[in-house]
Formats: structure tokens, C-alpha cells, sequence
């Protein structure tokens, strides 16, 4: 049991060296100016004056002195010692407003620019619109013409429909007509013939009925003699 206690007080001790080696960020809290020393002593050497809330960061802490590198660009990260209780872990009201007044600063430039971007967009969007409005009447106009070319089209088929049918009529019809007109010739030129065999029958039997004539008549006028 003493010896499990032992360890853990070893190792709280080393948690305590650790947390007092770890570097942290401090501001000096004081009316007037501090003296950052040589080394963590009074009569140590004056190295620097440091005003309220300067800025510092601390190395370690020993009996009341914490070692600290002061931050300050211009202080060009000088090191050197001074009283712990004149360090404060908060961030200075002073520094803080102008923390927040810079920040104010940032968030109005960047409203600014969120307004100025608003803008454009929005006139973009006013932009679109109108193209969009303008699509959608040409988009309009063009299914009107649409639906008339489909009429126009389904009449068309229509007419050619009629049109192929009555052609078919018509070559019909034409085909009958040349066949009749055929047989009209053909016809004719039967009952030509017919009536040229007639004739000449009729002809022929003149003919033979004047020689029969004829004869008798010489007959008879050789018997009066």
C-alpha cells in the first residue's frame, strides 16, 4: 500500500512538473510598468518595463517568478523573469475590443462583399428569369406549330390517302376504257367486215341474177325469131 502510494504521489509529482513546463500564454496585470529581471530575484538585472496587458508567454514557474518570452514583434522574443502574480491568463478588455473591433471590421467587409455578391446574383437571377420566360414562350410557340404541323400532317395523309384511291379509280377506270375501246375497234371493224361480205354477197348475187336475166332475155328474143 506504501509503496502503490508512493508511485502515485511520483507520478502527480511529474504531472505538476509537466503542467509547469507547458508554455501558456499570459497578459501583465498592473497600473503601472513591471520589470522583466535577469532571473527570478529582485536584485537581478532589469532587462525590460512591460505596461498593462502586454502580452507574454510563459516557460515555467518557480517561487513566484515565471520565466516568460515576450511576444511584442518589436520585442524580437526576449526572454527573462518576473513576478507570477502580475501575469494573468484572460485576454485584457483592451485587447479584446480590439480583438472584437477587428472582427467587426472583417465581418462588415465580409457583408459587404455577401451584399455585392447578393446583388449580382440577384441580377442574375432576374437575368435567367426573363431567358427563362423567354424560353418557355418560344418553347410555347414552338409546340402550337407542333400540334399544327400534326394537323396539317394528318390532313395531308388524308388527302394522299384520297388522292392514292381516286389514281387507282382513275387507272382503273382508263384500263376498262382502253379494254372497251379495243373492243369497240375490234367491232367496228367486225361489222365492216360483215357488211363488206354483205355487199359483195348481194353484189355477187346481182351480178348472177343479171346473167340469169340475161339469158332468158336472149332466149327469148331467139325464139321470136
Amino acid at each position: 500500500m506504501k509503496k502503490l502510494l508512493l508511485v502515485v504521489l511520483i507520478f502527480m509529482g511529474f504531472l505538476l512538473a509537466a503542467d509547469s513546463a507547458i508554455a501558456r500564454k499570459a497578459y501583465v496585470f498592473n497600473s503601472t510598468k513591471i520589470t522583466l529581471r535577469k532571473g527570478p530575484a529582485l536584485g537581478e538585472k532589469i532587462l525590460a518595463m512591460l505596461p498593462q496587458d502586454e502580452p507574454v508567454e510563459v516557460l515555467e514557474t518557480s517561487k513566484g517568478w515565471s520565466r516568460v518570452r515576450l511576444l511584442r514583434p518589436d520585442r524580437k522574443g526576449r526572454e527573462g523573469w518576473v513576478v507570477s502574480g502580475f501575469l494573468v491568463s484572460r485576454v485584457p478588455w483592451k485587447t479584446q475590443a480590439g480583438l472584437l473591433q477587428k472582427e467587426n471590421a472583417r465581418l462588415k467587409e465580409k457583408l459587404t462583399l455577401i451584399e455585392k455578391e447578393w446583388e449580382t446574383l440577384s441580377g442574375k437571377r432576374g437575368q435567367l428569369t426573363a431567358k427563362l420566360e423567354k424560353t418557355t414562350r418560344s418553347l410555347e410557340e414552338v409546340r402550337k406549330r407542333y400540334e399544327t404541323l400534326k394537323k396539317e400532317a394528318r390532313g395531308f395523309l388524308k388527302l394522299k390517302k384520297e388522292h392514292e384511291a381516286v389514281k387507282k379509280r382513275m387507272e382503273t377506270a382508263l384500263a376498262t376504257t382502253e379494254r372497251l375501246t379495243e373492243e369497240n375497234m375490234v367491232l367496228k371493224s367486225s361489222q365492216r367486215n360483215t357488211w363488206f361480205l354483205t355487199g359483195a354477197a348481194v353484189l355477187l348475187v346481182g351480178l348472177i341474177f343479171g346473167l340469169i336475166m340475161g339469158r332468158q332475155q336472149k332466149k327469148r328474143r331467139s325464139s321470136y325469131y
